[in-house]
């Protein structure tokens, strides 16, 4: 009776941490109000649910200690050899602590196989996600209609700059999402255009709603690869689902596949596209996006890109890569650090063989979690998923990115989660 009801325990608060661990996440006006405290609370109340779980304790701490140093030693690893964390150790492993968090939360989830570990988050999950974007839509459309201009309040807070933090506190009370919740949302299209299209009825239409306004946020956030990110991965579902319709034979992977000679043709227009799509946003008032397009033109064309330019940064790391594939540059005493681009730069610090290291401790924080995920109805669209996040990881700071891990582990737990519900 004592076990039975100890492990109801540990249920309860490994299902709260979760939960609580959304809603600070994913509202950034409880987040701004509650502070970095709410979330290591909800870290806390899963570490002793972990702890009252079932087996020996021995087992427990044998599980679970691993895995809490590999979440120690990656974020410092990254502070030293890759200078992230601003010089602040302390509050960096905090902030570092909480991005690992869905990964270890998600992989224990799957061990137990307790379906008090679920209870709610799906749907606090969706309402969450749905309250920030609508939020955050509606004051950007506030902002487009203010004046000749955008007022790209995602852009801002976006923003590290010293001084600013009174204006990024003031943007969180209205509960936008920022830079994290854009890049966030982009990894989420595949997900939603697949549960668009298993629902029915008015579910589907619900999902079809959540995909279009998911786009009109990421288009007024200004963030240009987010909007080409979008773009990209909306027509490759798109031309995959009209050729499934088409031939009724054609598996969703096959015809993924097939959209990779329309991929092929639009890099083969990429310059006019390009100079289309900055004309576009010039028109629209769209000045941040239109400058990112005109820089990337530059860049495919051999023209010289502004120093101030993201694409500028990318170049150090090259260079590092170009000096030591292999072992990385850092071996040699130098350091060729963008840091705008985690996956270059850990290719550059630590080469090709540290780069191998630090994602296998990844996987071992969460190994297991994704156990038979190659074998579910959305296998297709999580690929698409990864190939996104792996451009998000080559063109910006995914490490500094909490939401991103988060959506991305309750993806997979959800979704694995459903086949043994149905069985049970």
């Amino acid at each position: 009776m004592a076990h039975t009801k100890r492990e109801a325990v540990s249920g309860t608060l490994v299902n709260l941490s979760m939960l609580l661990y959304m809603t600070w996440l994913l509202l950034p006006a409880v987040q701004t109000t509650l502070r970095a405290v709410t979330g290591v609370l909800a870290v806390g109340l899963f570490g002793v649910g972990a702890m009252l779980a079932g087996g020996t304790l021995g087992g427990r701490i044998r599980w679970l200690a691993p895995r809490a140093l590999l979440c120690v030693l990656l974020p410092v690893a990254l502070f030293f050899l890759l200078e992230r964390g601003g010089g602040n150790l302390p509050a960096y492993l905090v902030q570092q602590g909480m991005f690992w968090f869905p990964l270890l939360w998600c992989a224990f989830a799957r061990k137990a196989g307790d379906a008090r570990h679920y209870r709610l988050v799906l749907p606090l999950l969706l309402a969450l996600v749905v309250i920030t974007t609508l939020t955050t839509t509606g004051w950007l459309v506030q902002g487009l209609l203010r004046g000749d201009k955008v007022y790209a309040y995602a852009r801002s807070l976006g923003s590290g700059a010293a001084g600013n933090e009174a204006y990024l506190k003031e943007l969180m009370g209205r509960n936008i999402g920022g830079y994290d919740f854009v890049y966030m949302t982009v990894l989420a299209l595949p997900v939603t255009f697949y549960l668009a299209g298993q629902a029915r009825g008015w579910k589907r239409f619900a999902f079809v709603a959540l995909y279009s306004l998911q786009l009109g946020m990421i288009a007024l956030s200004q963030y240009t690869y987010a909007i080409i990110f979008a773009l990209g991965v909306t027509a490759v579902e798109l031309f995959a689902a009209l050729l499934r319709r088409v031939f009724r034979r054609v598996s969703v992977q096959a015809s993924l596949l097939w959209s990779l000679p329309v991929v092929a043709v639009v890099w083969l227009l990429r310059l006019p596209l390009i100079r289309w799509a900055g004309g576009l946003m010039a028109g629209i008032g769209f000045q941040n996006a239109q400058y990112s397009l005109a820089q990337l033109l530059n860049l495919l064309t051999g023209t010289v890109v502004d120093a101030g330019s993201r694409l500028a940064t990318y170049t150090l790391p090259l260079q590092g890569i170009a000096a030591s594939p292999v072992i990385g540059s850092l071996a040699g005493g130098q350091r060729y650090l963008g840091m705008h681009s985690d996956l270059l730069d850990l290719l550059s610090g630590l080469g090709i063989l540290g780069t191998l290291i630090f994602a296998l401790c990844a996987y071992g924080i969460g190994r297991g979690s994704a156990l038979g995920a190659r074998r579910l109805p959305a296998a297709p669209h999580l690929v698409l998923q990864a190939l996104l996040l792996l451009a998000c990881l080559a063109l910006g700071t995914v490490f500094y990115s909490r939401e991103i891990p988060l959506l991305v582990c309750l993806t997979y737990a959800l979704l694995l989660r459903e086949p043994q519900a149905a069985q049970a």
